[in-house]
């Protein structure tokens, strides 16, 4: 959907915008979401007021200009394309499949194209999801552990070719079953000269070849997908990565993700999320739990903490709308990494604390533009984005 591709566009990298450049980024940001604010799942117009929503067409073209700034990338720039459609026969308010390509290109000569499909068929018993392409974007390393300093900040410049694919069956009720197999190449374009990416040291320092399968197992009761009110979002996930199917590196991801949500009031909101991810093995850097970013404690740049152990517990309180399409949230969260289980210590754990404002780009649907403002022990960052953190 429309609104996903955005979503997954802006949480590539979370951009810690300093606030002198909000002004800047703020109409930059605003140019993508409200062109693909519009999820081809539920085609409705933009509302007007006093206007009657227009009925989901079955199928469809959408172009997505792709127009942002901020500091780590400057100026990006593109176009996408969605294609949606639904069956024969089916009803008109059903889940669409969609397809999708894009292409984005930055000032600073980083490279993202990739393909995009979410098919549904007989009667949504059934779901694939997928996607492809070629990345090229530098990043940032502060070593592995919960207790890296700043001064170990090195930059470094990857390039990925990825491969993804999950189909997911229900079982019963809203409780879906499925596999997944995941393959990605990357390289070290450029490293910092004497830093420890360029000693070798670090495994994944050498690039190579990420191949893995993975068992799902979710559970699904929301009552909107965007900004949910009520139900509960529950996804099991264990992934294996070996020789035996490809893979350079062995090693097993497993992820717990429990996220609740109670309507207090009415327009209120008590979102909980707990998050618990452990992987065993060898795996390379790049694939270790990141720390951070605009989902996962807010405030902290994403990946300025890694390894292979990541426990995090957040929850966020939302009025929306509380005035015409604006709302209000506040949200903290508590969580670390560690190498072992063992090794986590309450003591050492670090905060996130923030609030933001919503927009409602469309009431309907209840999809909204974020602006979100989080603080972490000696570090914040400022976050405009669309649909909630989790």
């Amino acid at each position: 959907m429309a609104q996903s591709l955005a979503q997954d566009l802006l949480r590539r990298r979370v951009p810690q915008v300093p606030v002198l450049c909000v002004a800047r980024a703020l109409p930059l940001a605003l140019s993508i979401v409200l062109l693909s604010s519009l999820p081809p799942g539920r085609l409705l117009a933009q509302e007007a007021e006093g206007e009657e929503e227009v009925e989901p067409k079955r199928s469809g073209l959408i172009p997505i200009p792709v127009l942002s700034y901020t500091p780590e990338t400057k100026f990006a720039f593109g176009v996408a394309a969605q294609y949606y459609y639904r069956p024969e026969g089916a009803d008109a308010g059903a889940r669409p499949s969609t397809i999708t390509p894009l292409f984005i290109y930055t000032t600073k000569k980083q490279i993202i194209a990739e393909f995009y499909s979410s098919l549904w068929w007989a009667q949504e018993e059934y779901h694939l999801t997928g996607n492809a392409g070629y990345t090229k974007f530098p990043d940032k390393f502060y070593g592995i552990g919960n207790d890296t300093s700043e001064d170990d900040e090195e930059d470094y410049t990857p390039r990925y070719t990825r491969l993804r694919a999950d189909i997911q069956r229900r079982i019963v009720s809203e409780f879906r079953l499925g596999l997944g197999y995941e393959f990605e190449y990357s390289e070290l374009e450029e490293v910092e000269e004497g830093g420890v990416l360029d000693s070798g040291d670090i495994l994944g320092s050498e690039g190579g070849v990420v191949s893995g399968a993975t068992i799902l197992a979710s559970w699904d009761t929301r009552d909107n997908i965007f900004s949910p009110s009520s139900g509960h979002y529950h996804q099991l996930s264990v992934g294996l990565y070996g020789d035996a199917i490809g893979s350079d590196y062995e090693f097993g991801r497993y992820v717990l993700d429990l996220r609740g949500y109670i309507n207090t009031l009415p327009d209120h909101v008590l979102a909980l999320q707990g998050y618990l991810g452990l992987e065993t093995g060898d795996p390379p850097f790049q694939h270790l739990l990141l720390f951070g970013g605009q989902d996962l404690m807010r405030g902290h740049y994403q990946g300025r903490f890694r390894d292979e152990n990541m426990f995090v517990v957040q929850a966020e309180y939302r009025i929306v709308p509380i005035w015409w399409r604006f709302g209000a949230v506040a949200f903290a969260g508590f969580g670390d990494v560690a190498d072992e289980p063992s090794s986590f210590n309450l003591g050492d754990f670090k905060y996130s604390v923030g609030g933001g404002i919503r927009f409602l780009l469309n009431r309907a649907e209840r999809i909204a533009l974020r602006f979100d403002f989080g603080f972490g022990e000696g570090t914040s960052g400022f976050y405009i984005t669309l649909g909630e953190a989790f």
